[in-house]
Order: C-alpha cells, then sequence, then structure tokens
C-alpha cells in the first residue's frame, strides 16, 4: 500500500516516541483532520527491538473521512508527565487521485 485513501480502514498508525515509554498511561494519538476537528484515537503500546517506543492504531470506519493532511500527535502519561510529542502528517487522498 503506497497511498492511503479517504475512507480506508484498516490503515495502521505507528507512532514512534522516540524514547522508552514501557509502561505509559492513556496512550493514544491526538489526529486533526484536513478541516481541523480534533479527535483522539484510543492507541495500544508497542514493543519493537526489545524496547517500547511506539504507540499504535489501526483506523476504523470514519477515522479518514477527509481528504488532505492529517496532523497526528502522540498523547500519553509516564510518570508524573502528561503531554504530546511531535507533530506527524498522513496524507490522505481523494478518491480516484
Amino acid at each position: 500500500m503506497d497511498s492511503i485513501y479517504q475512507g480506508d480502514t484498516g490503515v495502521e498508525l505507528l507512532v514512534d516516541c522516540g524514547r522508552d515509554i514501557a509502561g505509559a498511561g492513556a496512550p493514544a494519538l491526538l489526529v486533526r483532520a484536513p478541516s481541523g476537528a480534533v479527535r483522539a484515537f484510543a492507541g495500544s503500546l508497542v514493543e519493537k527491538d526489545g524496547v517500547t517506543r511506539h504507540i499504535r492504531y489501526v483506523t476504523k470506519a470514519g477515522d479518514l473521512a477527509e481528504a488532505g493532511v492529517y496532523r497526528i500527535q502522540a498523547s500519553l502519561t509516564l510518570g508524573g508527565w502528561a503531554g504530546v510529542g511531535r507533530t506527524a502528517c498522513l496524507a490522505v487522498r481523494a478518491r480516484f487521485s
């Protein structure tokens, strides 16, 4: 799958947090759609190569309803810290484009 299209489901969003987040609470992806609407997608922690540093979410119906650029931030709590990570962009193409 080289491109992601409007309405696609089953797309794995895997965000690298850049550090070990084992034991983090409330892992989520904050997603701002092209229209500006913001949603939180409840994610799960993923271990790769022995280190837990990713948050994973698989899209469902309605998650990618708009074509355009989605902006994504990891969100979690870790110890006494709660916050978000750097912004990543996801391009979603219009159908038949």
